[in-house]
């Protein structure tokens, strides 16, 4: 089987019961200190109780899932443990962003994260809080739709095939949307950097981001479509004028893999008014981290992404 064949037969070929298994995982992943009942994940899930016993029945029996015969609850199992430290050492670019990431927080002032595309999703795959209490929303193991407008920087500098993918995954954008996803993508390569607005919208959308792997199946693609509709929109140029401060949530700037391709991007979580010179300060910053990253990778940073000024 020809090679685009073959990643197109593992893109489409669907397996109800493994993705079965992986919701049972997901929700109970994305409330670890909240148990949860068969009642619960069949309300959640919209799995039917027979399924639901079977499948958890499975995890169970594998470590992945504990169960507490007292209280008749389910919770992520000692297995996942392993398999999470085992994932961790298998990417190489988890292992060479956190040193980075922790250093970028504290010069900052900022909380920082990494996050990884992964399939149709982006996730946070490490988090460096701004301070100990943290006071933001963001978690590791979040999932943004990996679609308009999230994560433009991991595709500004990939392939026409790749920004057609990723536009393709907006659940419904016009001319006029496209155009303006086109403008983002190019103010991107110029700078280096994305950097997102922020409404009085954008600052519900870390909560509800927070549950997304907790609703069931039939419920995520209507919320998919509200965060496309309501998600952080991109500055570009001549929008940020200096003379006045800017509303702004997370600016973030991708490093590449030995082969160019953006193999994460490395966010500072703002949510304050910035003026034009801060936010340029910050993005130099950035930059400055997604260089050392991508030397840290042995990675291979696209001709046209900018250098950094700062050292």
């Amino acid at each position: 089987m020809p090679a685009a064949e073959s990643r197109d037969a593992w893109s489409a070929m669907p397996s109800p019961p493994t993705d079965r298994v992986v919701a049972v995982v997901e929700f109970l992943a994305s409330r670890p200190a909240e148990p949860a009942t068969v009642a619960e994940l069949v309300r959640h899930l919209g799995f039917n109780r027979a399924t639901c016993h079977a499948v958890l029945a499975a995890l169970v029996r594998s470590g992945w899932v504990l169960r507490d015969p007292a209280e008749k609850t389910f919770t992520p199992g000692p297995a996942l443990i392993a398999l999470g430290r085992a994932a961790e050492s298998g990417v190489p670019a988890a292992r060479a962003a956190d040193g980075e990431l922790a250093v970028l927080a504290k010069d900052l002032g900022l909380t920082a994260t990494i996050s990884y595309p992964s399939g149709d999703h982006i996730v946070v795959g490490s988090r460096s809080p701004a301070t100990p209490s943290g006071g933001d929303t963001v978690r590791v193991g979040q999932r943004y739709p990996f679609a308009p407008p999230y994560g433009p920087g991991l595709v500004a500098w990939g392939t026409a095939a790749d920004i057609e993918r990723w536009l393709g995954r907006a659940p419904r954008t016009d001319d006029a949307g496209l155009r303006r996803f086109h403008d983002v993508l190019a103010a991107v390569r110029r700078r280096g950097y994305t950097v997102e607005s922020m409404t009085a919208a954008s600052r519900r959308l870390g909560e509800v981001l927070a549950e997304l792997d907790s609703l069931s199946p039939r419920q995520r693609p209507a919320v998919t479509e509200l965060l496309h509709e309501i998600g952080g929109i991109e500055y570009l140029d001549d929008d940020l004028r200096d003379g006045q401060p800017y509303p702004i949530s997370v600016m973030s700037a991708p490093a590449f893999a030995g082969d160019g391709t953006a193999a994460l991007n490395i966010s500072v979580h703002v949510w304050r008014d910035l003026d034009p010179p801060t936010i340029r300060a910050i993005g130099e910053r950035l930059l400055t981290a997604s260089h050392a990253v991508t030397r840290e990778l042995r990675g291979t940073a696209p001709p046209d992404f900018p250098a950094a000024t700062r050292r």
